[in-house]
């Protein structure tokens, strides 16, 4: 309480301060007030900081590090929430793409595209399209229900980098606990205790979660600030908090108690950690009912220890877990390895695990490849091995492996039996790393489509280009414009590019239609939604696998839209021809 004298003194103080501010100049107050309200700002933000312990990575970090500009002013009178990490201009987006559509389109056909496995194409479009600043939709989706549309996208896809971006630069993600608990299991899974730990300065401030409190004292305890984390402790069980195996392990960790339960307790990723580092002799076997973050941390950790290589059911349960991705698929081959056969199993190998249990017999067989020194042989057994592992339903073990099996082998030393094999079967788009092979006697795969290829490629050096290229075709007789080429020219047409008057192609494109309720969209400007529609119609296929008919409607709809650059992307991987 402040009694009459104090009282006294602040009134006099106050008129005091009061009288010798108006000695200053205007100018002068007025800068000063901001600055102290600034500094007062900091020392608040400071304070906070202090009483948890930790240095938030939002309040410290450089405003102008790693975000995207957009236009401060439209923001501020706009009065809502832009949640991204992309500048609109990056993919000729803007701010409003969302705005004239209804919220309910946008969740019922995200909710058809999160049903598919995206290819790597169509996940990266949406990857942009969702988080590219913007406004959110003006009806039936707010930008709280927005942005746990992306932050939960984020999350099922495990984009884990992706995530913590956006909640570097935008500071409401922290208020979204699944976000935040998200990260910090990712984090702990892969025993990166300090990382984890970085993630409670984004928690918001009002948010109530007792999962991300109880990870909060740990932290403190696990740098040095038990003082702290005691006072947390209390404040959290005078709001009504009871929890006797967490309250039993943070004693001991502060060194009240000096002994703690020896029970593991496995049903979360904090609790399994808790007991894990405060038992003695910890010995723990999963199974297919653990969590998928145990499993991890298990890996992570080199916790995993398979004491008896004969028993089949828990070397399943591993090579399940693998499939799953809640290990490393390399830990299953690791296993394999340590699985002893003598001489004459691996000579007659194809002959002996027929009769193997089904784990032994791709053990057999994996270690018989990478014995094999007859490169038809060893490609014969690592075909075999992908049969295996199809049979129990476990390729996704197999799939990384098999992949760094077939790039490792020179491929002029393949054989012609295998060769198709081989390149079915080698994942990632190695064609990007070839050079491109330009045709000039068909117009979609000559050195015109340089244009598409290029940031910097100017008007009239493809201008140059197209009379060469048009002249020799024109000699050819016989030569037809494809779909493929119209492709090329509407787009050309639409960048400004002058092109030779008589060629004529009106009649041709006449006859390719753009679907009805895609043009409605485009008319209406509705780009966001446009832009869903167009990563549903692409879906789990790759764009070069896309027939002409299917990417000439989307080339026709990018120009539309103007959006050259999505565009570019698009043509680059269909046009060029790669050797």
């Amino acid at each position: 309480m402040i009694n009459l004298l104090q009282l006294s003194k602040l009134i006099i103080f106050t008129i005091f301060f009061l009288v010798f501010s108006f000695n200053t100049t205007y100018s002068e107050e007025a800068a000063d007030i901001w600055k102290k309200k600034e500094n007062k700002e900091n020392q608040n933000n400071q304070i906070i900081e202090e009483e948890v312990g930790f240095e938030s990575p939002i309040l410290s970090s450089d405003e102008n590090s790693e975000q995207k500009t957009i236009n401060e002013v439209e923001l501020f009178d706009q009065g809502e929430d832009i949640i991204g990490l992309f500048d609109p201009e990056e993919n000729n987006f803007h701010l409003n793409m969302w705005e004239t559509s209804d919220g309910n389109d946008i969740k019922k056909i995200f909710k058809r595209i999160n049903k598919l496995k995206l290819s790597e194409f169509s996940e990266d479009l949406l990857f942009r399209v969702l988080f590219t600043n913007s406004y959110s939709p003006k009806n039936n989706l707010n930008s709280s229900e927005f942005l746990k549309l992306k932050v939960n996208w984020l999350i099922k896809n495990r984009r884990v980098e992706d995530l913590e971006s956006l909640l570097l630069t935008n500071s409401k993600v922290g208020k979204e606990e699944k976000a935040i608990q998200f990260l910090i299991n990712e984090r702990l899974s892969n025993s990166e205790i300090k990382s984890a730990c970085e993630k409670v300065n984004a928690i918001d401030k009002n948010l109530k979660n007792d999962y991300l409190e109880k990870f909060k004292i740990y932290c403190l305890i696990n740098s040095e600030r038990k003082e702290e984390a005691q006072l947390l402790f209390e404040l959290l069980k005078e709001r009504g908090f009871e929890d006797n195996f967490f309250e039993d392990k943070i004693n001991y960790l502060l060194g009240i108690n000096e002994k703690t339960s020896q029970k593991i307790i496995d049903n979360n990723l904090f609790n399994f950690y808790l007991s894990q580092i405060t038992t003695n002799n910890f010995d723990y076997q999963p199974d297919e009912k653990t969590d998928k973050y145990i499993w991890r941390y298990l890996s992570s950790s080199n916790l995993i220890e398979i004491k008896d290589l004969a028993n089949e059911e828990i070397i399943l349960t591993y090579e399940k877990a693998a499939a799953e991705n809640s290990i490393q698929s390399d830990k299953i081959f690791s296993i394999y390895k340590q699985i002893v056969f003598n001489v004459n199993q691996l000579i007659n190998a194809l002959d002996v695990y027929k009769n193997l249990p089904n784990y032994k017999a791709r053990a057999l067989i994996y270690q018989s490849m990478l014995l094999s020194d007859n490169i038809e042989k060893k490609l014969y057994l690592v075909f075999l091995l992908k049969d295996l592992f199809e049979k129990d339903k476990l390729i996704n073990v197999y799939s990384k492996e098999l992949t760094k099996i077939l790039r490792n082998i020179d491929p002029k030393k393949i054989p012609e039996n295998y060769e198709e094999a081989v390149k079915l079967n080698i994942k990632g788009n190695l064609q990007d790393n070839k050079k491109i092979k330009f045709n000039n006697d068909i117009i979609h795969r000559s050195k015109i489509i340089k244009h598409f290829l290029k940031d910097d490629n100017s008007n009239s050096k493809v201008e140059k280009d197209f009379k060469s290229v048009y002249k020799k075709i024109k000699r050819n007789k016989k030569y037809f414009i494809s779909i493929m080429d119209i492709i090329v020219l509407e787009s050309l047409l639409e960048d400004g590019v002058n092109l030779p008057k008589d060629l004529t192609f009106d009649e041709i494109s006449a006859e390719l239609t753009i679907p009805q309720n895609l043009q409605n969209l485009v008319n209406e400007n509705q780009l966001g939604l446009v832009m869903l529609k167009i990563i549903e119609i692409i879906g789990e296929d790759q764009i070069s696998d896309l027939d002409p008919e299917t990417l000439y409607f989307l080339s026709k709809i990018l120009n539309q839209l103007k959006l050259k650059k999505i565009r570019n992307k698009m043509l680059s991987k269909v046009l060029p021809v790669r050797a």
